[in-house]
């Protein structure tokens, strides 16, 4: 009897699970492995392929402009990580402390989450253009005009930019994350902290960060591998210039795949990007494994 309702709720199980396995299979799994399998081959035409094997990570890894678009794609990540998480914590802290006005700053903050990416670089193309955008007339204004030059022209800060103009756009959503993680914060645990003596900095360093120690871990991880797939703000804002400055991976690939149309030095470049991906969120697990206080 036992053993009949055990097998009756491993089919009901099973019935549950088969659908959602089989839709991760032919959205995820299959484009993946086909990802790899383009990587060993070479295009001649449209419809004719040749297998060359390892030819095209060969060929990819002598190639400059790949650890060029490496190098940019990890100080992007850094960047844009860091200026979220931080930014995302203390503005997150300062919802959390119910300051006059927040309410309104809490609608404000996550505007530019909403907009569309390529809305976004182009709002930043306006405003930073040298013949029709807002800076140049606002540092005129100020008598500061002298001192103005075309950011994205510039090889050394159109990656600042780039990575600015990134953490405006999506900084929203980490100060929701630790917005909730603060709100989740269990009071009694942080009025016996300030009765001990503990407050500002204290407070925040040894009693704040460690209860919310699982969010920045999840902030952190899911900003440095989201940074591996940054493409359309870079192709509105710089399509990867001036001189290569922010050709990130991504764009890298674009360029290969549907410019210079070399499938398969293109997915070569993908699979390294999802390599990448893997080995830093197994490699920030294995970092940030410090317990967050319950």
């Amino acid at each position: 009897m036992k053993s009949g309702i055990a097998k009756g709720r491993g089919r009901v199980i099973a019935l549950f699970i088969i659908p959602g396995l089989l839709v991760y299979a032919i959205l995820v799994l299959y484009p993946l492995i086909q990802g790899f399998a383009l990587s060993t081959e070479r295009w001649v035409t449209v419809v004719k392929r040749n297998p060359v094997g390892l030819d095209n990570y060969r060929r990819l890894f002598n190639n400059s402009l790949f650890w060029n678009s490496l190098k940019v794609t990890l100080q992007f990540m850094v960047g844009t990580t860091f200026l979220q998480v931080v930014v995302g914590f203390f503005l997150g802290y300062f919802l959390y402390k119910q300051m006059k006005g927040y309410r309104f700053y809490k609608t404000l903050y996550f505007i530019p989450v909403v907009l569309m990416t390529v809305a976004v670089g182009f709002i930043w193309n306006n405003i930073l253009s040298p013949s029709f955008g807002l800076l140049k007339p606002f540092m005129n204004a100020i008598g500061l005009g002298e001192l103005y030059f075309p950011p994205l022209a510039d090889p050394k800060l159109s990656l600042l930019t780039l990575i600015l103009t990134e953490a405006w756009r999506v900084v929203g959503i980490q100060v929701m994350m630790f917005y909730a993680g603060f709100m989740n914060m269990p009071q009694d645990v942080l009025e016996m902290a300030t009765i001990d003596g503990a407050s500002g900095i204290k407070l925040i360093w040894h009693m704040v960060i460690p209860l919310v120690w699982d969010i920045a871990k999840m902030v952190i991880i899911l900003q440095l591998t989201g940074s591996l797939r940054a493409f359309d703000l870079v192709y509105v804002m710089t399509k990867g210039g001036p001189n290569h400055a922010t050709e990130l991976l991504p764009m890298h690939m674009f360029v290969h795949a549907f410019e210079n149309f070399n499938i398969g030095i293109g997915s070569a470049v993908a699979v390294c990007i999802f390599i990448l991906s893997m080995f830093f969120t197994v490699l920030l697990r294995v970092l940030m494994k410090r317990e967050s206080l319950q």
